[in-house]
């Protein structure tokens, strides 16, 4: 039984992390649209922001996926992503396919970083 609740454990970490590190990698290739609706936001330095956000997103999901300071990568990678998703994905702002597009983006990100919370409480 030790045995299952360790590879959960190891599995868990690097689902959480692998998510979170390939949207930080994916953004990069997504520069010019998000770059794009960050300005529409009316969001201070748009280029430096989206670059503070993606090395966020991967070095503190590489720190989960591979154990490293489980607790401080999940505590700063909690507000980032409750801050973002309310900024990027306000559902409720749009109509139709985008609607739906926006929402399950937030109740994706809101999962994982429900799944980042587990890993403040569990580690």
């Amino acid at each position: 039984m030790e045995t299952l609740d360790t590879m959960s454990a190891y599995l868990g970490h690097g689902l959480i992390g692998f998510y979170f590190t390939f949207f930080g990698l994916w953004n990069i290739f997504h520069w010019k649209s998000i770059v794009d609706v960050i300005i529409q936001k009316k969001l201070p330095s748009p280029l430096l922001l989206l670059s503070i956000a993606i090395g966020w997103q991967v070095i503190f999901g590489v720190m989960i996926m591979f154990g490293i300071a489980t607790k401080l990568a999940a505590i700063a990678l909690l507000p980032f992503v409750l801050l973002t998703i309310f900024i990027l994905h306000p559902f409720w702002d749009f109509a139709g396919d985008l609607r739906k597009q926006h929402m399950a983006l937030f109740i994706t990100n809101c999962t994982m970083s429900l799944g980042a919370l587990f890993l403040l409480i569990g580690s």
